[in-house]
């Protein structure tokens, strides 16, 4: 009997009974991985998706690129989201030379007369301008009253109270102006001038066809036709 207190030594026991150490293989761990002179072995079970534990490094590496470049693409949207909106570019207003031109032209400005001859020249002569510029009808009032002074631009503004919100056209401005600056009784007048005129004994051929060109727009009427025209020369 041994005496208490020594320990018999294990490798001794195995050297006596004749086992040898190496090749041993110890006994399956808890959790059913053989541990043998090669690590771990080939019958090793394999995690959740088949892949061997060897490799889980890698699937983790791919899910940590996946987390990133979804947290990167998120922080993206919110950056852009939180973005100041840009403000617009500041409109250039286009600048109409028209204005300008027609003034060069020889239009020129309008006080406002009581004299209906003076009011008519004054309005041929805008009119001759705004045909060579090639103003649409549409432009033709802005340009007018662009030209109206003192008692002519005090006029415009009543009027344009007159028609409250409503826009003045081309064609309802030309008649209030005739009614306010060549009324229809200045207009008759030269109607029945037109209609009397005859080549006097002292007016030559190209003076009275001169005076008859300047009142036949009183009367457009009456030479309608060419037949009309010829008769008035004879």
């Amino acid at each position: 009997m041994a005496s208490q207190g020594v320990h018999a030594d294990p490798v001794a026991i195995m050297h006596e009974s004749g086992e040898s150490t190496e090749g041993s293989v110890a006994p399956a761990s808890a959790g059913g991985v053989k541990i043998g002179q090669e690590g771990v072995g080939a019958d090793a079970p394999l995690p959740p998706g088949g892949a061997p534990v060897a490799e889980l490094p890698a699937y983790a590496q791919i899910f940590q690129l996946a987390f990133q470049a979804q947290a990167q693409a998120q922080a993206k949207l919110l950056a852009q989201a939180q973005a100041p909106t840009p403000s617009p570019a500041p409109v250039v207003p286009t600048i109409d030379r028209n204005y300008e031109r027609i003034r060069k032209m020889g239009a020129i400005e309008f006080e406002g007369t009581l004299d209906p001859e003076v009011s008519e020249r004054w309005w041929e002569k805008v009119e001759d301008v705004m045909n060579l510029v090639g103003c649409t009808p549409e432009n033709r009032l802005k340009y007018i009253v662009s030209l109206f002074v003192g008692n002519a631009l005090i006029w415009w503004r009543s009027l344009k109270r007159a028609y409250e919100q409503k826009e003045i056209t081309w064609a309802e401005f030309q008649i209030e102006f005739d009614d306010k600056y060549r009324p229809k009784m200045y207009r008759d007048k030269k109607r029945m001038e037109f209609l009397n005129l005859m080549q006097g004994d002292e007016q030559t051929v190209a003076e009275y066809e001169l005076h008859f060109a300047a009142l036949a727009k009183y009367d457009p009427e009456a030479i309608a036709t060419q037949e009309d025209r010829c008769y008035r020369f004879e």
